[in-house]
Parts: C-alpha cells; sequence; structure tokens
C-alpha cells in the first residue's frame, strides 16, 4: 500500500501497547486504549501483546499433519499430470503424490517414498508423463509459498489418523510417560474401553488385568512414583463408574478403598499418598502404598467435607505448609497436616466452591470455575492459611451466559495460563501469575472439548492434547489452523479519545508492530466515534508479513528467515476526522502460524472542540 505524505501541519504521535486482555464491563471512557472491547482467537501472550493462537491438530500417534514435507518437481511439461497422481521413476522405481500443479515445468509433491534420479522418466499408471529434471525438498522462494504447500501437504497426511474407536465423545485423555492413553465407549455403548496411541494408530489395550469396564464415565488421571525408584512412575485414574485403577503400560491394577460405592470421581496426589473423592468424602492411601485394598491399619483414612466434591488440588509447601485443596460444589476446605493422627480441616470459603473438572494449578495459585466466576485460592500468610477471590470480573458477562457449559479446564505452562473451555466449542485464556490474573482472552474451537491434558513429551516439551465430541483426539498448540480449517480471529481495541474525549483529531496513519514467526496475513479496519452509522464504513487494509528474522549470532540455522524483520511494521492508511477511533485486527486463514499484536503507534491532527 502506498501512502501521501503527511501534510506539513501539526501531527502527534500515541503509542498504545496491546494489553492481550478484554473488559465487557467498564464504561467506554474507563477502559484503557490496548484492552480489547471485541475478541475471538487471541490469547493473552506472556511477554505482553496479543498472539494468535495456535492451531490443532488430529493425532492417533502417526506422524504429525504438519511436520510433514513437499519436493519442488522440476520437469520438461506438467501438461500431462494431474493433482493426485501417483508419480512412478522409471530408473530410481520411487514413488510420489502430485499436491499442485505450479507452472508449466514445476509441479509440488509429497509422500516421497526415496531419492527420485534426475533426468528419469515419471510414469503415472505405467504411462510417461514428464521427464524429471530436478527434485528440491521445500525448494521455494518465498514463505507465502511455503506455507501454502506445507499445509497442502498437511491436509494430505491429515486423511491417515482417525479417531479412537467406538462412540460418543472422548471420556478421558492422558500422556503417560510419552504414551498418549484414550477411552471411549464402544459402539452401542455397553462398555467403555482403553486405547493408546501407536505409530499405527489406535491400538486397545487388553489383558493385563484390565476388567470389563462400565460405559460413560469421565475421566481424571494422574502420574505419580510412590516408590522413588527411577522406573516407579505409573498412572492413576478414576473415572465416577469403575474402581479406581494404576496402569504401568502394561500391567492395570484396581484400587479398592473403603469407601462405598466403589466408584471414585477425583483423584490427587499429596504427601506421598493417594486422594480419593466419593461423593462427599475423601479416601486417603497408606504412605506409599496406594495399590490393592485400603485399610485403616496400614494408615488409609476417611475424611468427610460435608458437600459434593468437585475437585481437589495440591498446593505446594514442605511438610508442614503443604495442603491439599478440596473444592466442593458450594465450599471449598483446606486438608492440612501430613499423617492420620494430624489431618486437619480448615474452611476457605464457605460460599464458594467449585464447577467439576475445571479446577488447575497455575504460576503460583489455584484456580477454579464457580457459579459466580473463576476464583483464585491464594496464600494470604506464610504458614498455610488460603482464601478464594474473584479474578474474572473483567468477562463476568461471558461467564454467566457459559457456567453451565463449562466441561474442562487445562494449563499451559510455557504461557503462565489457565484455560476454561465449555462445550459449545468456546473457551477463555487466563495468564495467570501468583494467584492473580494479569490478562484473559476468549476463544473459540471447531471442534469443542471433551476432555484435555498437558505434560511433556520423551524431549521434554510441553503437549496439550484433548478429546472432542467426534471421537478425536487433537494435539493443541499445534499446525496452522484448527484441524485444515481456517482459523478466524479478531480483535476489536476499545475506542481510543487520544487528547481528549470531546476534541476531534484528523486520524492519518497507524503503524502496528506484530511479532511474526515466518507468515501472516492481518487485516484491519477501524471505526469512528463509536460506530457511528452515519460515517461511511472502512473497507478493511490486507498486509501479508514474513517473519522470522533474527540476530548475528543468536539464531538456530534451520529456523532463521535472512532479510526478515526482527519484528514486522506494517503500515495503514487512516482517513477521517472524529472524537475517538476503534482499530479492528482480523485475521482468517489456515496457513499463519501464531503472531503476536504487541503495539500501535497512531499518527493525528487535533482539531476543535465538538460543539
Amino acid at each position: 500500500m502506498s501512502f501521501d505524505p503527511i501534510p506539513n501541519v501539526e501531527v502527534k504521535t500515541d503509542y498504545i501497547e496491546i494489553q492481550g486482555t478484554i473488559d465487557l464491563v467498564s464504561s467506554a471512557l474507563k477502559i484503557a486504549p490496548g484492552v480489547a472491547i471485541d475478541s475471538g482467537n487471541f490469547v493473552p501472550e506472556i511477554t505482553g501483546g496479543a498472539k494468535r493462537i495456535g492451531g490443532y491438530e488430529r493425532y492417533d500417534g502417526h506422524s504429525s499433519p504438519s511436520e510433514q514435507t513437499y519436493w519442488v518437481a522440476t520437469v520438461d511439461t506438467t501438461s500431462l499430470l494431474a493433482v493426485g497422481n501417483t508419480i512412478t521413476g522409471v530408473t530410481s522405481t520411487f514413488t510420489a503424490k502430485v499436491l499442485y500443479i505450479e507452472s508449466a515445468t514445476v509441479a509440488i509433491v509429497t509422500r516421497n517414498s526415496g531419492t527420485f534420479t534426475p533426468g528419469e522418466t515419471l510414469n503415472v499408471g505405467g504411462a510417461p508423463k514428464a521427464v524429471l529434471t530436478t527434485m528440491t525438498e521445500q525448494g521455494t522462494t518465498t514463505q507465502t509459498k511455503n506455507v501454502t504447500y506445507t499445509a497442502l501437504a498437511a491436509d494430505e497426511y491429515r486423511a491417515d489418523i482417525s479417531a479412537v474407536p467406538g462412540e460418543g465423545n472422548v471420556l478421558g485423555i492422558w500422556n503417560y510417560q510419552g504414551t498418549v492413553v484414550a477411552f471411549r465407549n464402544n459402539v452401542g455403548s455397553t462398555a467403555c474401553r482403553m486405547y493408546k496411541a501407536t505409530s499405527s494408530g489406535w491400538v486397545q489395550v487388553t489383558g493385563g488385568g484390565i476388567p470389563a469396564l462400565v460405559a460413560s464415565g469421565r475421566y481424571e488421571f494422574l502420574n505419580a512414583n510412590f516408590s522413588g525408584a527411577a522406573t516407579g512412575m505409573k498412572m492413576y485414574g478414576c473415572d465416577g463408574k469403575n474402581k479406581a485403577f494404576s496402569w504401568d503400560g502394561t500391567t492395570y491394577t484396581e484400587i479398592t478403598t473403603t469407601g462405598s460405592p466403589e466408584t471414585p470421581q477425583h483423584i490427587a496426589f499429596h504427601k506421598n499418598r493417594l486422594f480419593l473423592s466419593i461423593y462427599g468424602s475423601v479416601y486417603i492411601s497408606a504412605p506409599a502404598d496406594p495399590g490393592g485394598t485400603w485399610v485403616a491399619i496400614s494408615g488409609a483414612g476417611e475424611i468427610g467435607v460435608g458437600d459434593l466434591i468437585t475437585a481437589m488440588i495440591p498446593l505446594p509447601g514442605d511438610n508442614n505448609t503443604g495442603a491439599l485443596a478440596i473444592y466442593g460444589r458450594s465450599k471449598t476446605v483446606i486438608l492440612y497436616g501430613s499423617a492420620t493422627a494430624s489431618w486437619s480441616v480448615g474452611n476457605a470459603a464457605s460460599d464458594a466452591g467449585g464447577v467439576p473438572y475445571t479446577a488447575q494449578y497455575a504460576a503460583g495459585g489455584a484456580y477454579v470455575l464457580d457459579d459466580r466466576g473463576v476464583t483464585s485460592l491464594k496464600a494470604v500468610q506464610e504458614f498455610g492459611n488460603f482464601n478464594a477471590a474473584s479474578v474474572s470480573k473483567a468477562v463476568q458477562p461471558f461467564i454467566d451466559s457459559k457456567v453451565n457449559l463449562a466441561i474442562a479446564a487445562s494449563v499451559l505452562r510455557s504461557q503462565d495460563q489457565y484455560r476454561l473451555y465449555f462445550t459449545d466449542g468456546t473457551g477463555l485464556a487466563f495468564r495467570v501469575s501468583q494467584g492473580a490474573v494479569a490478562a484473559v482472552l476468549p476463544f473459540t474451537y471447531t471442534n469443542a472439548v471433551t476432555c484435555i491434558c498437558s505434560g511433556e513429551n520423551t524431549s521434554g516439551r510441553e503437549v496439550v492434547y484433548f478429546g472432542s465430541t467426534n471421537g478425536m483426539v487433537y494435539q493443541a498448540e499445534k499446525g496452522t489452523s484448527f484441524d485444515g480449517t481456517a482459523i478466524e480471529a479478531w480483535m476489536r481495541l476499545a475506542f481510543n479519545a487520544k487528547g481528549g474525549p470531546t476534541i476531534q483529531k484528523k486520524w492519518r496513519r497507524a503503524i502496528v508492530e506484530v511479532d511474526v514467526p515466518s507468515y501472516a496475513s492481518i487485516q484491519f479496519t477501524y471505526e469512528m466515534d463509536y460506530g457511528d452509522s452515519n460515517l461511511p464504513v472502512v473497507a478493511l487494509q490486507t498486509t501479508t508479513q514474513e517473519g522470522g528474522g533474527g540476530y548475528w549470532d543468536s539464531f538456530t540455522w534451520d529456523e532463521f528467515t535472512w532479510d526478515s524483520q526482527i519484528v514486522s511494521m506494517p503500515k495503514f492508511a487512516l482517513s477521517g476526522t472524529s472524537q475517538n477511533i476503534s482499530l479492528l485486527f482480523v485475521s482468517n486463514d489456515a496457513l499463519s502460524l501464531p503472531f503476536t499484536l504487541q503495539s500501535v503507534v497512531m499518527h493525528y491532527t487535533p482539531r476543535r472542540i465538538k460543539r
């Protein structure tokens, strides 16, 4: 886009830091510039700003679609080739699949079975169709072509990945030492089945003591090592329909508590003991021995809470100050102590509890959704006293409309985020620290979450998986799309009345600071005077930014793009005179990696007071 030079008149600048948060309750003049008043599919960035939410893609143990590659095949002619053709090198005998015809002499292919020989004839169905000149992996000249062809390759491989066998929702998903485990009802919903992801897809877990499982539970899991040995880590779970269990990758062992019925709903690991809740009681294993049948003589115990228990969250501390938060539906208590003789229950909130499956510990605080909003359980004194405080007032209208739809919560540790999910696919991403909320933004997944887990893969990198209503398991924060569907994201900033709310301003230019990792297509428009319908509608302006730049000696070779800016600063033209202005950013494609809106510099000229 070309810009006319700024005229020789007084021009002022206004720097707006994008806060990465939304305010749905304050009056217009109270909302700070840089705070959103409408947003979707942006999340708070840990270093500040608003980040387009990460994509997700289906998962069953096969290779990730977004990690697949493509080759640029230069040939004598593409006139006899078509998308979908399988080409075979007559000399090499290797095969590949045609993804795209770029030009009269260039085809984009994938699923290469080996290295083709330059100069060999390429057959399709046994008939010669072209002669190969070169075959180069990811041999494109622009980031735009690279992301386009990478997305085509992802679409090709996506079809290899299947849902967890059975019917209905995925009932539980967990990451046990790099193995992803899922539970789903069988066809007919007469029983539940346990599956694990493998390089060939989902495989049912049978044998090893696994019993016939009652259908339609809702699973909770944890990984814990009670033995102290390096190889003692096991997976523990419960679902409200069956006995609790442990699994070590081979052997499935049922756990029998002293409770009745033997169908625990919630689970926690605390003070080297396993805690299971059955309705209003907490059952506690003997120290370092959660297996088999629990008996009081071995140190097992039971504590009544007086409310339907919805979650248990361990709170950090030493042997004296560490405690267990026990959420009921309408109250919250804290369990202190470390042995049968020293257990004691203190009240944290007599009128605030938690919605089931929404409690998480993140960045120094415990968070849960209550009927009146998200509350934080925060230490208020050095030695183990706590109180509950609401931290979601800025999005209260959103929560009021969704509280009965809450289905799950997760933690994104790398971003200090606590996320809430609702049955209609919507969610809230909170950036949190030490029991406080620094920012919050709403998002919407195309596929609604039914269960979710976060952990680490075998390389120590954070991974997030969720199950959905269609039986699919997805890996979140992965790829550039919602499993092949474009991610529609937008952010409308508060109306900015810089220079005074009644002063007319001639708006001239907006310069946006954007952190772009590789490629981003961003659209921009604006409204004036609170969206006055008498003012003309402003058309969207579009910019395509290619990032990935870095500093010499501070980058990784394979992740560095020469001649790319460290931070992109696209310029957008403004036109019109008004008292205030609201900027709108839009992104709607399946190609862009998450980019971060950081700030805006506004150019304007003050006019007169509006009478």
